[in-house]
């Protein structure tokens, strides 16, 4: 790391999941990037659990390592348990979840930083933006930061990722104090200057459960929940074998204090216990004490993550509720206590966990907490998560209203990698919806008003199959060629093994099996089930419960595969494509199509008014800014997915004649 410049072309402020990966995106496209943190010993730090991946976030998490980003692989270096959820459901959702060490993966992430080229870092808060053209004609542009301690730092692009900081007040019972998370300041002087720029802003509410000593626990009263056997990863590089875990000498005594060998690691459990109908009772009786119930609390909390106090009453019907015993580190004995989000006052806290089975004894370390804060309403930025009122201002991460690290990261790396963009002269990376779940989220971001925190969610994305986290590497690589974000090593590896692939695929459609002993016996002797009829390999290896490995030596034994068996990893990518291959292709053909319609071209002078089924905000936004294309009317902030429908079958009932394409 040199010493600090005078000017740069981007300055990152925070250094969160977002900053970071928005940092490093950009310093890898070869800008000179400065990342602004109030304390260089929470960069990449995990307040809440420190779990990466699960549900959707393992989809992101995997875009992320394709577009060259560092979550994947340093939540691998550090996770002390793995294990795959949803097995029970098709490939396009299921997850990978690792639980990591806190303190590990924040140092972990500070050393990628440092490493990096073309990136500095400062101890410094940022207290305003500076602004060009402010009251000339034409759009106002961004040109750095002032900071509190090292003044104004110039720069072309800034990228703010604030995330829970913004006027941030921390809550327990009835005393709050100002802070993003404990042990941390809020800040007020940044929300100002948003203000100031006539940037929407909206206030939201996060929480975090207490901590417990795990010394303190009867795991013999909960279920254990242990890691994987089964080898998994969550970025490229470790699933190829080039990441080898970072495990330190366990804290003695604890649940925590014997890890076993699994999956190729050292990994610990987790345990799961239930709340009762008593610590039921116990919060309702102190529900007058709630923030959340007694108007101490005005921010929106997050529908898919609630607080305790807040389950029990939305559901009053049920007489418990799952908890999740998980680590927090290596070397801590600190557990985070997962479902038992709230901000009751700490005696009330204490008092229910006597009456969860495994907590009886329990001893809290920290209590749990809520914190409210600003957030930028996200509609106020384009698909590049650039802002529509200041030109080279971006903004990523729990700043737009997001929840979670990983759709932090997800947009943390498109804002890098445009910063970086624009001062390249390069067109904004826009990802679009059938090509990422980042491009999911953004696309909901910048078109829906969120009423609460979003959650990334599988639900949300329309072509699933499309999405898996297998694929990842073959929809990013382009971008990542073109925006130089990842080697050219690395570029030429996934091309050449989607070429591997094909070449699979097709020779495995004219190789041919019939009803005859010998190739009974070879397939009998991989445990499959002979050919009743006449069939192409492609065919035996769609059969459910069939792994392209058997059929793959089946056919060697029958000297009709001569090439090499592929790695236990490609034939799992080769297995899913055979086997879902024609819902694959039916996914592939309606995405086309829909990519198609927004080439339609937008006749001139459409009064966006008088298209039926349009919102009114969505025909005021594109009246003020009419598009030419489906594309851009889809581009335009507030205008969400039944918009565009809507302008679809207008044009189409009132076209007399096909619109002609755009160029």
């Amino acid at each position: 790391m040199k010493q600090l410049s005078k000017h740069y072309d981007v300055i990152v402020v925070g250094s969160g999941h977002a900053g970071s990966e928005a940092a490093l995106a950009s310093a890898r496209a070869g800008c000179s990037t400065l990342v602004i943190t109030p304390n260089m010993d929470r960069i990449g730090y995990m307040p809440c659990n420190p779990s990466i991946g699960g549900p959707a976030k393992s989809h992101i998490v995997a875009e992320i390592d394709a577009l060259g980003g560092a979550m994947a692989r340093v939540a691998d270096l550090t996770a002390m348990q793995v294990r795959r959820l949803n097995t029970s459901k098709g490939p396009a959702v299921q997850a990978v979840r690792a639980q990591c060490d806190k303190s590990l993966y924040a140092m972990l992430m500070k050393e990628q930083l440092e490493l990096q080229d073309n990136l500095d870092l400062i101890q410094d808060s940022a207290s305003g933006l500076i602004l060009d053209n402010v009251s000339a004609s034409g759009p106002t542009t961004v040109a750095g930061v002032i900071t509190a301690i090292a003044g104004p730092i110039p720069a072309q692009c800034v990228i703010v990722t604030a995330g829970t900081f913004l006027r941030a007040k921390m809550i327990s019972g009835e005393s709050s104090s100002s802070g993003g998370r404990a042990g941390d300041s809020a800040d007020a002087t940044l929300t100002g200057s948003l203000l100031d720029l006539g940037i929407k802003l909206r206030r939201f509410k996060t929480g975090t459960p207490p901590r417990i000593d795990s010394r303190t626990i009867e795991t013999g009263e909960a279920e254990v929940q242990p890691g994987d056997d089964t080898p998994l990863w969550l970025s490229r590089d470790g699933e190829l074998g080039r990441i080898y875990p970072v495990v330190l000498p366990p804290a003695p005594n604890g649940p925590f204090a014997y890890p076993e060998r699994r999956g190729g690691r050292l990994q610990v459990p987790c345990f799961q216990t239930h709340t009762s109908e008593e610590a039921h009772q116990i919060i309702r009786d102190n529900l007058h004490r709630a923030p959340m119930y007694n108007g101490s609390i005005e921010g929106t909390g997050p529908r898919y993550c609630p607080s305790i106090e807040d389950k029990v009453g939305r559901f009053a019907d049920k007489s418990s509720h799952p908890i999740f015993i998980e680590p927090e580190g290596w070397r801590s004995h600190e557990v985070y206590i997962q479902g038992l989000s709230t901000s009751l006052p700490p005696d009330v806290q204490q008092a229910i966990l006597p009456s969860i089975s495994g907590l009886r004894d329990a001893r809290i370390t920290r209590y749990g907490y809520a914190v409210e804060y600003d957030a930028v309403d996200p509609t106020e930025l384009t698909h590049a998560l650039e802002s529509t009122r200041v030109s080279g201002l971006f903004l990523a991460g729990q700043i737009n209203g997001t929840s979670g690290y990983e759709e932090a990261g997800g947009q943390g790396i498109v804002a890098g990698i445009n910063a970086a963009a624009r001062i390249r002269g390069l067109p904004p990376l826009q990802l679009r919806r059938e090509e990422s779940y980042i491009g999911v989220m953004i696309d909901d971001l910048v078109t829906l008003a969120f009423e609460e925190p979003y959650r990334m969610l599988t639900s949300r994305a329309e072509y699933r199959l499309l999405l898996r986290t297998d694929t990842a590497d073959q929809r990013m690589n382009p971008h990542a060629a073109d925006y130089d974000v990842t080697s050219e090593q690395r570029q030429q590896e996934i091309d050449q093994e989607q070429r591997l692939m094909d070449a699979m695929m097709s020779q495995l459609a004219t190789v041919w099996l019939g009803d005859n002993p010998r190739h009974a016996a070879a397939l009998g002797g991989e445990g499959l089930e002979p050919a009743r009829r006449s069939m192409t390999g492609l065919d035996l290896a769609r059969r459910p419960g069939v792994e392209l490995t058997s059929v793959l030596r089946a056919l060697t034994h029958l000297s009709l595969w001569n090439n090499e068996i592929p790695s236990e990893r490609m034939a799992r990518r080769t297995e899913i494509a055979i086997r879902y291959g024609a819902f694959i292709d039916k996914e592939q053909r309606e995405a086309e199509r829909q990519l198609a319609a927004q080439e339609q071209v937008i006749p001139p002078g459409l009064d966006f008014a008088s298209v039926v089924g349009l919102r009114v905000e969505a025909a005021q936004r594109l009246n003020e800014r009419p598009p030419f294309t489906i594309a851009q009317a889809r581009r335009t902030p507030g205008v969400t997915p039944s918009d565009i429908g809507a302008l679809l079958v207008h044009l189409r009932r009132t076209s007399s004649r096909q619109q002609p394409v755009a160029s």
